[in-house]
């Protein structure tokens, strides 16, 4: 498993484009690292970064041709803001997505460079256009879908609701290359950090009904666990919100006891003894062990295992059906593998996965369930709607709330990412869309294709972005 890579891309990389002689310092050095960029070729990235940033201890080429092989390729678009050391351009990517890369020289006489980086934008409406309707929505998503290459054909679900009324609803690609059979849109897709949403509603669930205080430190509810002065000092608010400073789950441990790993009480045995790695509340840095103690703390008040309890009070209610996180070894009709792509083509990622769902991530459901629990969400069959409006409320300064992803204009949601697997859920409530992509492939799959969508939505002047996709095993 990776350990957590933003989408907060670390580098970004050209295509060839030899610089003229009316190029700014920056935007020549910007060519040059896309030119690098672009050919996938190590020797060559290495080289301009040891050639423009002579004193980082390690070259930037991994992280490059990590971007590389998840973006296919990037090609310049426009130049948007250039002050000779400061360069930002629009980039199409060959995945279909689109970004905006930003470069900094530390110096112009000789070049060097004091970073380049890059973030998720929605397409330049100069070059697609709104939709006119919902029905010439579905006619340019389809031709997006068609428009992409076979390299990054999409293979998965995706499914558009406007108002309560579902206007897309169309898979494509193979839920199994090895026996050819195709997805569909009952197919259950690996959701990765998607779970984290069930995971707050089962958790606010008990906050509204006063079994649990959100600035509550969990060692009010949680009397023998291991590490007391954690217990003592994080609170159920910061566990939701990823301030607490209760680490990750995918560590060397880990790695050397994934199969047997089996249940939450199995993390807190490799975790439980660990401190806090930063004064609780004073900053976010995403925590999949957060989530963990989370999902333990609603077995333990509950008396039930998480899977039952959000089960019974997540998956009924909403009428989701087709939501479970059985074991990665039973064999279940209609479920996706997931691939990713490695020197030989598309492989399985069995050997990545863990035993099975926990409440930080993993299990798989359909683009139909994650409608009816955006439905649910929204209707207050879940939850009240005072509780659900703090939950989608910024609670961190990075656009988190407790649980959900907080979007532009009121809209929230929530993605996950891994080897082998990709979705997306966002619900605009002041437009009335719901927009799904799972994706049983490597990430930015299901991300670049709702980006894409709400780029395109008809009159709306202020698409929602996702501020940040970590690709973390189940972020």
């Amino acid at each position: 498993m990776f350990k957590t890579l933003a989408i907060v891309l670390l580098a970004l990389s050209p295509f060839s484009m030899p610089a003229a002689a009316a190029d700014s310092p920056a935007l020549q050095v910007f060519k040059q690292w896309l030119d690098a960029f672009n050919s996938g070729d190590a020797t060559r990235i290495t080289a301009f970064w040891r050639k423009y940033e002579p004193n980082m201890a390690e070259p930037r080429t991994s992280g490059d041709l990590r971007l590389r092989e998840m973006t296919g390729g990037m090609k310049l678009l426009k130049v948007v803001e250039d002050s000779g050391t400061h360069l930002a351009a629009v980039m199409q990517e060959a995945n279909g997505g689109y970004s905006e890369s930003t470069l900094d020289l530390a110096s112009a006489d000789p070049p060097i460079v004091k970073g380049i980086s890059g973030h998720p934008v929605p397409a330049p409406r100069d070059l697609v256009p709104a939709a006119a309707n919902d029905q010439d929505l579905v006619k340019q998503i389809q031709a997006h879908v068609a428009d992409l290459s076979s390299t990054n054909a999409f293979s998965g679900a995706i499914l558009v609701a406007h108002n309560g009324n579902t206007v897309m609803d169309q898979a494509w690609g193979m839920a199994n290359i090895q026996k050819q059979i195709a997805n569909t849109t009952d197919t259950q897709f690996c959701l990765g950090s998607m779970n984290k949403m069930f995971t707050a509603v089962a958790v606010l669930q008990l906050v509204q009904q006063g079994k649990l205080s959100l600035d509550a430190p969990i060692g009010n509810y949680w009397h023998d666990y291991p590490n007391r002065d954690l217990a003592n000092r994080v609170t159920i608010r910061q566990l939701l919100s990823h301030t607490g400073g209760t680490g990750d789950i995918f560590t060397p441990e880990y790695e050397a006891h994934r199969l047997e790993t089996r249940s939450l009480a199995d993390y807190i045995k490799l975790y439980g003894n660990r401190p806090v790695s930063f004064e609780p509340g004073t900053r976010m840095e995403y925590s999949n062990y957060g989530f963990i103690l989370l999902g333990r703390l609603i077995e333990l008040i509950s008396g039930e295992t998480y899977e039952s309890y959000v089960q019974k009070h997540v998956y009924a209610p909403a009428g989701m059906k087709h939501t479970d996180s059985r074991p990665e070894i039973d064999q279940i009709q209609g479920r996706a593998t997931g691939y990713t792509k490695g020197p030989d083509g598309f492989a399985p990622n069995t050997s990545t996965l863990p035993w099975s769902g926990t409440s930080a991530g993993g299990g798989y459901s359909t683009v139909g369930d994650l409608l009816l629990f955006a439905n649910a969400l929204q209707s207050g069959k879940l939850l009240d709607p005072a509780l659900l409006d703090q939950a989608t409320k910024d609670q961190t300064r990075k656009n988190y709330g407790l649980g959900f992803y907080v979007l532009k204009d009121g809209a929230y949601g929530h993605g996950g990412g891994s080897p082998g697997m990709n979705g997306e859920l966002h619900i605009l409530p002041p437009s009335g869309y719901v927009l799904i992509a799972l994706s049983n492939r490597d990430p930015f799959m299901a991300t670049n294709m709702v980006g894409f969508i709400e780029s395109i939505l008809p009159d709306q002047k202020s698409p929602g972005q996702k501020p940040g996709l970590s690709i973390n095993p189940f972020e």
